[in-house]
């Protein structure tokens, strides 16, 4: 009990101080409302922590595993990864009452399964089945959760809100869950870390030129997340039904 207690008080001390001030200054205050974000001293080191280890560790492994890996076996890779989180997308659609998308979602697996060798090759695309991404974050939203506040950034998962925190963890769940049926702790983890580099790997160039055309990057990904994560809510909530792209069209789903 006690070291929960020190645990708890030790994870709210860092929520405390990583709490911004509200200016009094008219213009500061301002800025302040505008980027609604009172954990941004917490968050920026966050996100600069993970920026870190992403240079130190991520990227480089990510650029290895592309100079040695060809392009066919990175997208079978790719393809199966995708299809292995199928099952959690069917899940969350049932959830949120969209049968059709549920049979759309069972088709691709079934497809990509028996027929794709495992999901190595995408042949439910070939077949025009359509692609759905719900997660557990739009099924809150769905359920009535559609505002959450405050923005956040966890050390190693990213940007984040209180109900897509609890939606990553469902998610999560459900992964590890299908995971299960492997006996190996060690395969379990390989296979983890796998998605882990090809995910980053995928997305190289666009970090690389976020990098070069920003003075704020932690602003512009909190801003990227905000408009990408409002999008899908809104389309899971029906709240708007013709959305344009955003100014920053990146899926942060793939890179939880």
């Amino acid at each position: 009990m006690k070291k929960n207690g020190l645990i708890f008080l030790t994870c709210a001390s860092l929520f405390v101080m990583g709490c911004a001030i509200k200016p009094t200054d008219p213009i500061a205050l301002q800025a302040y409302e505008e980027a609604n974000d009172p954990l941004e001293p917490f968050n920026r080191a966050m996100f600069e922590t993970n920026m870190l280890l992403d240079t130190a560790i991520l990227k480089p492994v990510a650029k290895g595993y592309r100079a040695i890996t060809p392009v066919f076996v990175r997208q079978g890779v790719s393809n199966f990864f995708d299809n292995l989180k199928q099952p959690g997308y069917f899940v969350n659609s049932l959830l949120q009452g969209e049968g059709q998308t549920a049979f759309d979602i069972s088709r691709r697996f079934l497809a990509n399964t028996l027929l794709g060798l495992g999901g190595l090759f995408d042949v439910a695309s070939d077949m025009n089945i359509p692609v759905h991404t719900n997660d557990f974050g739009e099924t809150l939203a769905v359920w009535g959760w559609e505002k959450s506040e405050p923005y956040i950034v966890w050390p190693l998962l990213g940007p984040s809100n209180p109900r897509d925190t609890i939606g990553a963890g469902f998610n999560m769940a459900l992964s590890t869950a299908e995971l299960s049926v492997i006996d190996e702790p060690m395969v379990r983890y390989g296979i983890w870390a796998l998605d882990t580099v090809q995910t980053r790997e995928k997305s190289i160039e666009f970090i690389e030129s976020l990098e070069k055309g920003t003075t704020d990057l932690y602003a512009t990904v909190r801003s990227m997340y905000r408009q990408n994560r409002e999008k899908k809510i809104n389309k899971a909530t029906g709240t708007l039904e013709n959305q344009g792209v955003s100014a920053y069209d990146f899926d942060f789903d793939d890179e939880e």
